[in-house]
């Protein structure tokens, strides 16, 4: 039997991630993606040159930006261990804020690492900060023999010594197997990047001939045309037609007998016809993002309803980013500070508010069909609160509103069951008033909304009921008896 469950702990399997002898992930086909320096490479220049990608990292980024993080406890607020995470993200060297900016180039690169370094603040370890280790700073990924993440060695000028795991947080989107890279998003967009970037150079090119027009010179007779001599004159003549520019300099200074043209093209339309296709382009980058919906309408082009769809795709893929940054950090940051302390980290995460823009009427449509079916509580009004943008309250505050309001109406019905001679909640009973005492207050007391949710005794909610009728009832008589006599005397 104990050979059996040896066999079954043991570790078995590839996850098919190859692996040259220096740690590099080497299952990559494109030569342009092969190898750690090469991707990076080829990300950094798609983010910082393409509007279009830097307009996608910011649809992804700013809501994520805007969403509130929390830790929660399955034992409930009071929970030790919730007040020592929040304590540690208060230590930091920087703001939480500043690491989730670090964090959200994971969906680019494909991952985003992090040292921790840790800090003892009254007899408590703390966290003191999450490097950002750069992504051009990789030399090589190290693996355990069952094929996991053992740490990471960057390159020896920055840091020798090889990173432990246990001291890493790493972000990955999409992960592979156990590749510690991930899959980039620009990944799939890269052939539309390549041909959009070498189709706007010849449009560019296009445009400048056009505008300059084409050179052309024309040697005149017994010209040297020796290509290979330099100081030819077919040698001059061709350095100067690619020197040829339209510009405040422009200018040709021609040796007798040479003749210069400037050719145009007869073409129409074809500047339309790239401009059509590089936008093409620009839609299959952003679909690799589900963000296509930021194109809409740029060409007058595209339905309220198909943006509204498509954003709803996109903000689901953002709240999903939103995901992993929650569960990655709660297991391998949030859970490691919590032992390092002495504590168990079971039932602790981190948790996020929805990410993107909730349509109030969407949300009040929904609370109006499922409210009452609800037991609210502060945290859900806080939660509410965010959501329609409104002013931040703490739950503290909450309670306590909720506390006096309660007590407020409990009050009013201890004094209207004192003025109608009922037990208080003592099991006194009570002397009535006299009803011409203080007739007005008791309906006061009945136009209270508390003292009638009070009552939690069905018989008493009727008896309650059939008060405020009568009172409303003598209340709307005396005022038709009012109102007649005013009539009759001529006053109205």
């Amino acid at each position: 039997m104990g050979t059996r469950r040896g066999a079954l702990t043991k570790d078995v399997g590839a996850t098919g991630i190859n692996l040259d002898g220096w740690g590099e992930v080497g299952s990559e086909f494109l030569n342009e993606w092969r190898g750690t320096q090469n991707k990076v490479k080829r990300v950094k220049e798609m983010l910082l040159n393409s509007p279009t990608v830097a307009a996608m990292r910011m649809a992804i980024e700013m809501p994520i930006r805007d969403i509130d993080w929390q830790f929660v406890s399955d034992e409930g607020e009071e929970d030790p261990r919730v007040q020592l995470l929040d304590d540690a993200l208060e230590n930091m060297s920087y703001s939480w804020n500043d690491h989730i900016i670090d964090a959200l180039l994971f969906p680019f690169y494909g991952w985003s690492l992090f040292s921790i370094t840790y800090e003892q603040v009254g007899g408590r370890m703390l966290w003191r900060k999450l490097k950002p280790l750069g992504h051009d700073t990789i030399q090589r990924w190290l693996f355990a023999e069952d094929g996991g993440l053992a740490g990471v060695q960057q390159y020896p000028t920055l840091w020798p010594e090889p990173i432990p795991v246990d001291r890493l947080l790493l972000y990955r989107f999409r992960k592979q197997g156990n590749n510690p890279e991930g899959e980039s998003i620009l990944r799939p967009a890269w052939p539309a990047w390549y041909y959009q970037k070498n189709i706007a150079q010849i449009e560019a090119i296009g445009i400048e001939r056009n505008l300059a027009g084409l050179p052309v010179i024309k040697l005149p007779e017994n010209a040297n045309v020796d290509e290979n001599d330099t100081a030819s004159d077919w040698s001059r003549g061709a350095k100067l037609v690619r020197n040829a520019r339209n510009d405040e300099q422009a200018g040709f200074v021609l040796p007798f007998g040479w003749d210069l043209q400037l050719l145009s093209s007869s073409g129409s339309g074809k500047a339309a016809e790239v401009d059509a296709v590089i936008s093409r382009y620009e839609k299959r980058i952003l679909m690799t993002g589900l963000a296509q919906f930021l194109m809409l309408g740029m060409d007058n082009v595209g339905a309220l309803a198909t943006s509204s769809s498509s954003m709803d795709f996109f903000t689901m893929s953002v709240n999903a980013v939103a995901d992993v940054i929650a569960d990655t950090f709660t297991k391998y940051a949030a859970a490691r500070l919590l032992e390092l302390n002495g504590y168990d980290a079971r039932g602790v995460r981190l948790t996020h508010s929805p990410a993107g823009e909730t349509a109030p009427e969407q949300l009040a449509a929904i609370l109006q069909q499922v409210g009452g079916m609800l037991t609210w509580t502060p945290q859900d009004e806080v939660w509410l609160r965010s959501l329609l943008r409104m002013p931040e309250v703490d739950e503290g505050e909450l309670e306590a509103a909720a506390a006096e309001k309660e007590a407020r109406a409990a009050a009013m019905v201890e004094a209207m069951k004192q003025r109608q001679g009922q037990p208080s909640q003592d099991g006194e009973q009570q002397p009535a008033d006299s009803p011409a005492d203080g007739e007005d207050e008791l309906s006061a007391w009945f136009s209270q909304p508390e003292v009638f949710a009070a009552v939690d005794n069905r018989a008493a909610r009727a008896k309650f009921e059939r008060q405020w009728q009568k009172v409303m009832a003598d209340y709307f008589k005396a005022q038709q008896k009012a109102l007649i006599k005013e009539i009759r005397a001529g006053n109205i």
